[in-house]
């Protein structure tokens, strides 16, 4: 059969494959029927045109005839089924189908904005509840900071409270007396006068007897540079690594009550540097205290020839002051020069020894005129 021609709307295709189907059904069964009827009729001849009559094939070929008849029936039961339906009908089924279909996508795409509706007010409610989660997590924070806040405050009133007590049970201290300190004069030495030179570190207030350290150890360089041959001439001056292997060698330290002295060069001229021992020094206590060690140094000193030149670290600034108010007792002439922390107390050693030639003199310098008298007394 010959299929219907489409409809321009792809629905109603599943009714025409429907009718399809149905006459193609109706015509194998009629095809079979008459395949049926055939055969029987060439059976029937066959048994007439046979000489002999087999009565066993005679009541075979009627049982097949009845059965034969059966089928027809059957057959012509179905086909009464399948009797053609009107076209019209099916063109009002397949509006009646349409019409459904069109309501099934209508009612599907309000489904699917209402799924979308709830869809976003999910998201919406996902975000929210994502939200008070955090809300609730700073919450717990804030109140694990408060608590912390809290305890720490208690802390601290007890520690307040315990101060407090402490202070109504500590007795008033009385006020101690004012240190006086007379603003300073600076003003040359008298004419002639020998500088006593002490250095106020560590707390501590430390002579130093520059003058006899220089005098000993430049003895005893000259010695040696006489003795092991090290003066090469104004022209090359002396061997400083020889010099200072063997002075090291023959004076492994230099030392007194208050000093560690070392010897060391700076470029062409050998220096003294003086460390003070920690340990040693007259302590504020001891600088105070009648007919101390430092106190016995400063009374013998004779006032018309002598004055004191303190040179004050950071650290030493109390002791200074109790220093210099004894010096002030004692009538000696004082001064003091501050230096910053770190600082060291070196000076010259003087003589002839030099760690290379001597530069030579500048033909162009003009001679320098005379120095004033420094300020060393204030």
């Amino acid at each position: 059969m010959k299929p219907r021609p489409k409809s321009d709307d792809d629905d109603g295709g599943g009714l025409d494959s429907l009718l399809d189907t149905m006459t193609n059904v109706v015509g194998i069964l009629v095809m079979v029927l008459i395949a049926t009827q055939l055969g029987v009729k060439d059976a029937v001849s066959r048994i007439a045109d046979s000489d002999i009559v087999d009565p066993a094939m005679v009541e075979a070929a009627r049982e097949k005839l009845l059965l034969t008849k059966e089928q027809r029936d059957v057959v012509a039961t179905q086909l009464s089924d399948l009797k053609p339906v009107d076209d019209s009908a099916i063109q009002v089924q397949l509006a009646d189908l349409r019409r459904k279909l069109d309501e099934t996508k209508t009612n599907l795409d309000q489904e699917k904005a209402i799924a979308n509706q709830f869809a976003l007010k999910i998201e919406e409610d996902t975000k929210k509840a994502s939200e008070a989660k955090k809300k609730i997590e700073q919450m717990a924070d804030a109140d694990a900071k408060r608590d912390a806040l809290n305890a720490e405050l208690v802390k601290a009133l007890d520690e307040e409270a315990k101060l407090k007590a402490m202070l109504d049970d500590t007795p008033v201290q009385e006020v101690p007396p004012p240190k006086v300190v007379t603003l300073p004069d600076p003003r040359p030495a008298p004419e002639g006068a020998r500088e006593v030179t002490f250095l106020c570190a560590n707390n501590r207030v430390y002579p130093i007897a520059a003058d006899d350290w220089r005098d000993t150890i430049r003895k005893k360089a000259e010695f040696i540079v006489g003795a092991r041959r090290l003066d090469g001439g104004p022209a090359v001056g002396v061997n400083e690594e020889a010099f200072m292997k063997e002075f090291k060698k023959a004076n492994r330290r230099l030392t007194d009550d208050f000093f560690e002295v070392e010897l060391y060069a700076s470029g062409i001229y050998p220096r003294l540097k003086f460390i003070p021992k920690e340990s040693e020094g007259a302590t504020e206590e001891e600088v105070l205290k009648p007919r101390s060690r430092f106190q016995k140094m400063l009374f013998v000193l004779d006032k018309s020839k002598y004055y004191a030149r303190f040179i004050v670290l950071p650290d030493s600034y109390e002791v200074y002051l109790a220093a210099r108010a004894m010096s002030d007792q004692a009538g000696l002439l004082s001064g003091w020069d501050p230096q910053g922390e770190g600082w060291q107390y070196t000076t010259h050693l003087g003589g002839s020894i030099l760690f290379g030639p001597k530069p030579p003199p500048d033909p162009n310098a003009k001679p320098a005129p005379p120095a004033k008298p420094a300020n060393v007394i204030d």
